[in-house]
């Protein structure tokens, strides 16, 4: 894994339960979960491939306890400090944690009917090599659910403008330490469907989140006084955000694509 990346994201993990509190955070993550909850009842092993600090791998422990009988969940993060703050706001829940590299996951083949992963795609060194390993450990049947980072978005025009004085602030860095080697590679729907085409029987792709990221998120997202007005907004536009999201052709245009893909039984 990218040492820089891995360094990012081990200073992170002490502000990344306060950051997900932002509104824009909470909306994805409940568009998230309201995705996957189907698959999450079906399912028996489940692994939370990119965990951080454990928000989704909770939620998905609370949902299966909630429902009963035997299952596993188990949370993977490349950052070992994600992992321990991970471990450490579990409480009582029914997972587990480990640190973990998505291009050599330390399973078994066939350890698992689920495996989901939010935004930790766009960090794999190589993706190709990560959903060989999760080809390997998913059962027959068994289904990968993931947000990832779309390269076709409009709305990064929209980001450009409002959050300009940080890329001005990055690029002055840039050309005084050098380039970044920090590791995040976006993805068109074209190139997700050729990468998932041969490992997976059935692919579905869809749009994840569009309205929200035309909103100034700097300071509506950024300073708390202001998270009423940023949650309003989306409170008020999420019926068309969902519409045009999971439209065939504004859809390719949303933050997020929302990937589930099934291995042939």
């Amino acid at each position: 894994m990218n040492e820089e990346t891995l360094r990012f994201y081990n200073l992170q993990a002490k502000n990344y339960t306060a950051l997900r509190a932002r509104p824009i955070q909470v909306y994805t993550d409940r568009l998230e979960r309201e995705a996957m909850a189907p698959l999450v009842a079906a399912a028996t092993n489940i692994l939370d491939l990119g965990c951080g600090e454990g928000r989704l791998t909770r939620w998905l422990a609370q949902s299966k306890r909630d429902q009963g009988g035997d299952f596993t969940v188990h949370g993977a993060d490349f950052s070992p400090e994600m992992i321990a703050h991970a471990r450490a706001l579990n409480g009582d829940l029914p997972a587990t944690y480990g640190v973990g590299d998505a291009m050599a996951l330390p399973f078994p083949d066939n350890s698992f009917d689920l495996i989901v992963s939010c935004t930790a795609p766009n960090n794999f060194p190589d993706l190709n090599a990560a959903l060989d390993e999760i080809r390997r450990v998913l059962r027959p049947g068994g289904a990968f659910c993931a947000t990832i980072i779309n390269s076709g978005e409009t709305a990064r025009f929209a980001r450009y403008l409002y959050y300009s004085p940080y890329y001005l602030a990055k690029l002055a860095q840039r050309i005084v330490k050098g380039a970044s080697s920090y590791h995040r590679v976006l993805f068109s729907r074209e190139e997700l469907e050729a990468l998932l085409r041969g490992r997976f029987k059935t692919i579905e792709i869809s749009g994840m989140r569009l309205i929200p990221d035309f909103v100034p998120e700097f300071p509506l997202n950024i300073w708390p006084p202001l998270f009423p007005v940023m949650s309003g907004v989306i409170g008020a536009t999420q019926s068309l955000d969902h519409w045009l999201a999971k439209h065939p052709k504004f859809g390719r245009h949303a933050r997020f694509h929302l990937v589930i893909a099934r291995v042939a039984k």
